[in-house]
């Protein structure tokens, strides 16, 4: 995908909320409005070509790597552990023996590998591309990593050290990991929070910690951000002032030092931002000029996306933007228009503008929004400067002695238990997590141009207060899920397995949701896809059978707690069942009625019907899990849909025979075909009774098993079905109204 689509589909909200603000600027200008308008097209036409060359740049070093052996040379730019052992990102990267540049690539190490940042090494191992997205709201790895300039991975095989490198990094990282032994020391438990706070290293924050401010929406507080940088460096500034040296001879002082700190903290784009604003704010006052801050945000959005044009479509750069624009732009509007005059109710609007601002990112990338998270933001931020300042004094005092690192600790130590006891209560509130879902471009262009006139008119109104409350009311609910009407069914790319997802009517349910090739499906595939779809609550959940390429992540969703389940449907027969017993359990911890489905049985959800044609019952004798299978039958108006799990030929044939069900199986719309395409299923006369007009293979690429077979390809398409693979085409979307069909795959 070209880089012109990603930034149209992917930070369509972004483009959004800055056409407002770019409209807002322009309406300010009152000579030359021609000349800045032509710079303005001109800036975005370099922009396009720039971003269009790094796409097409990283495309051919994505065909030369791409499970080749190589063997690279390059600088070591950071290592982290891993559960898997080390990984790593090597900068100004050479393929041997032609000497390519590769810009930058992760590289991963099964044991330690004695380097250090700045260390110059050659290292050979088979190279790969990181995987796009495959599903709906499912993280998209590569164009996450090509945002940071990374366009492959390695496993390193071997490695040697070569001369050469930088002593500067070495230093940064020595330094660097002594800190981070000093706040282990000194901060216990904490550690992890303090480490990301202050070094950018988030590797040892506990999960759930993570999961807790993510959840709450004060997340930002772990990244290094504009106010870890303007409290350091402004704070230097100031000092280095009084110690006697000039504005300039200051600001460069502060420059460096900002530029070491993002060097030894990473430089994530974040910190890229906010330490090119704070230069610029020094600078300014250097050359006697105002601090501007939409100039400054202007000025770090060209140096950032120049470097990195991909970085405009992730959701952490969107948010440190639109977070800052917020406060620059929607904040002075609303502050000019004099909305509340009293200081509290400054700092209110401030908050609501961030807000108002990152509200359509939030929900973009993350599908879920904490509506509470404005006021326990005005709780935490105030408490966040003290401690940073507890966290720098331990640093400082820890070098010298523990005990007096621990001392200078405990204030922060103190601030985060608090900030935990907050989450948890504020979680604990009816309605804490919402799941909005990705909303459509529509949408989003909506969102951006009730919030463009509502700035435009905000001076005139009198009635100011009551027309914010009414304008921030609408915006929130421009952006909710739009009911849909109709059938949808999507059969997401689980790799070699199956999960399918019904939409029919306002009621959601899954059959199956296993992979034997993906880990983690449940939290990586098949929960973003439904909080992307604003679904938090499923009415059923079928399974055909209990292998772990049906269940593996079903088993995650009933573990957890972001996927409420209404019912799960299990084939009666397999009572017995170690695994099928399992679920059994999970489902009863979470008070999860399980319904033992056989032959014969039929529901409803609207106007869908399902009808259960095998297996055969209690009495059922047998015991290969496959042909136990469930054998769902669904029809929608006179649309059809057939889920066979993995059963045989032999059980496909037995199908046919049935009295009643034959009749039901004949002109079928859409099938999904048995055991991933195996040749040992979907035999002709079966295929021939069934006569369907789609067939969806679930499978992995690569699979040991040689699904799909070429034979069972070969017979669908014969009898004049079209075949749509999930390893090939994505997730398949499969729409319609009971009458029209429309099938959407989402690797166009």
């Amino acid at each position: 995908m070209v880089l012109g689509e990603v930034l149209s589909l992917q930070a369509a909200e972004l483009a959004v909320v800055l056409a407002v603000f770019l409209i807002k600027t322009a309406a300010d200008i009152r000579r030359s409005r021609g000349l800045w308008t032509g710079l303005l097209l001109l800036a975005v036409l370099c922009g396009f070509f720039r971003g269009e060359w790094c796409s097409f740049r990283a495309e051919r070093i994505r065909e030369r790597l791409d499970g080749e052996r190589a063997t690279v040379t390059g600088m070591v730019k950071s290592l982290e552990p891993n559960p898997n052992g080390v990984s790593g990102v090597l900068i100004s990267c050479r393929m041997e023996p032609d000497g390519e540049k590769l810009g930058r690539i992760s590289v991963f190490f099964e044991k330690d590998p004695g380097l250090c940042a700045g260390d110059r090494i050659r290292i050979t191992g088979r190279c790969s591309s990181y995987e796009p997205a495959s599903n709906p709201g499912e993280f998209d790895y590569r164009s996450y990593y090509e945002s940071l300039g990374i366009t492959g991975k390695m496993n390193g095989e071997s490695w040697e050290l070569l001369p050469g490198g930088s002593g500067f990094r070495r230093k940064l990282e020595k330094m660097r990991g002594r800190l981070g032994v000093v706040l282990d020391d000194c901060t216990g438990e904490y550690s992890g929070i303090f480490k990301a706070m202050l070094l950018g290293d988030k590797s040892s924050i506990p999960q759930q910690v993570y999961d807790l401010y993510q959840e709450n929406g004060i997340s930002h507080l772990l990244a290094i951000s504009g106010l870890h940088i303007s409290m350091l460096g402004m704070g230097f500034y100031r000092l280095v002032r009084k110690a006697g040296a000039g504005k300039r001879t200051a600001a460069a002082a502060g420059i460096c030092l900002m530029l070491c700190y993002g060097t030894m903290t990473g430089f994530s784009p974040s910190t890229q931002r906010a330490v090119i604003m704070y230069s610029v704010s020094v600078l300014s006052g250097c050359v006697g000029r105002t601090y501007d801050l939409p100039t400054a945000l202007g000025t770090a959005a060209a140096v950032i996306l120049w470097r990195e044009p991909a970085a405009l479509a992730q959701g952490g750069v969107q948010l440190s933007f639109l977070a800052v624009g917020g406060v620059g732009v929607l904040g002075r509007e609303l502050e000019r228009a004099e909305v509340c005059r009293s200081r509290p109710g400054r700092i209110f609007l401030g908050g609501l503008a961030v807000q108002a601002a990152t509200y359509p990112a939030v929900v973009y990338h993350y599908f879920v929004y904490p509506p509470y998270g404005i006021f326990l933001n005005f709780l935490v931020i105030p408490l966040m400067t003290y401690a940073m300042i507890s966290g720098l004094l331990c640093l400082a005092a820890g070098m010298v002695s523990p005990a007096a690192g621990r001392l200078c600790a405990g204030s922060g130590v103190c601030i985060l238990r608090l900030y935990e006891m907050l989450c948890r209560c504020f979680t604990g509130l009816p309605g804490s997590r919402l799941s909005v879902g990705r909303p459509a471009l529509w949408q989003l262009a909506l969102y951006g141009a009730v919030l463009g006139i509502f700035l435009l008119l905000i001076g005139r109104i009198r009635r100011k207060k009551l027309s914010l409350a009414v304008a921030g009311t609408v915006l929130f609910f421009i952006l909710l899920p739009v009911p849909e009407t109709g059938l949808r069914i999507t059969y997401l790319d689980v790799g070699q397995g199956d999960g399918i997802v019904l939409q029919a009517d306002g009621s959601t349910a899954l059959i199956d949701g296993g992979s034997t090739d993906r880990k983690k499906l449940g939290s990586q595939v098949l929960e973003p896809f439904l909080l992307s779809q604003g679904i938090s609550r499923m009415d059923w959940a079928a399974v055909s059978h209990c292998d772990s390429d049906h269940i593996s992540g079903l088993k995650e969703l009933l573990e957890g707690d972001r996927i409420r389940i209404g019912r799960l449907l299990l084939p009666a027969g397999g009572e017995k069942d170690e695994a099928q017993q399992e679920l059994v359990l999970l489902a009863q911890k979470k008070g999860i009625p399980v319904v033992w489905m056989e032959k014969g049985d039929s529901f409803s959800m609207g106007r869908l019907k399902m009808f259960c044609l095998a297996p055969g019952g209690a009495r059922s004798s047998e015991e290969d899990r496959n042909e136990r299978s469930m054998v769902l039958m669904s029809e929608y108006g006179e649309a059809k849909f057939l889920f066979t799990g993995d059963i045989s030929a032999e059980k496909e044939k037995e199908l046919l025979r049935q009295t009643g069900t034959g009749e039901r199986l004949n002109g079928v719309t859409v099938l999904k075909a048995a055991h991933h395409g195996s040749d040992s299923s979907s035999c002709r006369e079966f295929l021939e009774a069934v006569r369907p007009v789609w067939a969806v293979l679930s499978y992995g690429e690569g699979n040991s098993y040689g699904h799909p077979s070429k034979e069972v390809t070969d017979r669908l398409k014969e009898g004049g079905a079209v075949v749509l693979e999930t390893a090939r085409d994505g997730a398949i979307s499969v729409k319609t109204d009971g009458k029209k069909l429309r099938v959407r795959i989402f690797c166009e």
